[in-house]
């Protein structure tokens, strides 16, 4: 009989850190984020530096002098925080705080525009030539619609 119980209890701890790890593990911190531009944007690659400042209103054009679309993702998805957080160096709340203050004080001159999923994103900047925006790296990966311009770890 003892046997049993501790056989279970066994059994009953793998479980329980088997549990403990798979909820720890969070896929849009795993994979990287890929920065999109359209395949036909002139920019082959940005710095991190240069994106912070396209998603923080310190860039406004493109090299070739073309307007610049932002798109972001949904203040509740997980690869937003990713990207809010090493490349902007803030939370999505703060980021969107932030963004919220200038459009009331009419200083936002090229707010992000936010897309529910990451597929709406690559349509987006696969039809606009001055959009960019981030996804996964898998999403990206091998769409021939859009150009990987920078890649955050």
């Amino acid at each position: 009989m003892k046997r049993g119980w501790g056989s279970i209890r066994i059994i009953i701890l793998i479980l329980l850190a088997f549990t403990l790890l798979l909820t720890d593990i969070n896929v849009a911190e795993i994979e990287p984020v890929a920065v999109i531009v359209n395949k036909d944007n002139p920019v082959e690659l940005l710095s991190e530096s240069d994106i912070r400042k396209i998603y923080t209103n310190s860039i406004l054009k493109w090299p070739d002098g073309k307007p610049i679309t932002l798109y972001e993702l949904a203040i509740d998805n997980p690869l937003r925080n990713v990207f809010s957080e090493k490349v902007l160096g803030k939370s999505p709340d703060k980021v969107a705080y932030e963004w919220a203050h200038l459009k009331i004080t009419n200083q936002a001159k090229n707010p992000p525009l936010t897309m529910k999923n990451q597929l709406l994103i690559i349509k987006k900047v696969s039809i606009e030539m001055g959009a960019i925006g981030y996804v996964s790296f898998s999403t990206a990966k091998g769409n021939t619609a859009v150009k990987i311009v920078s890649i955050i770890q």
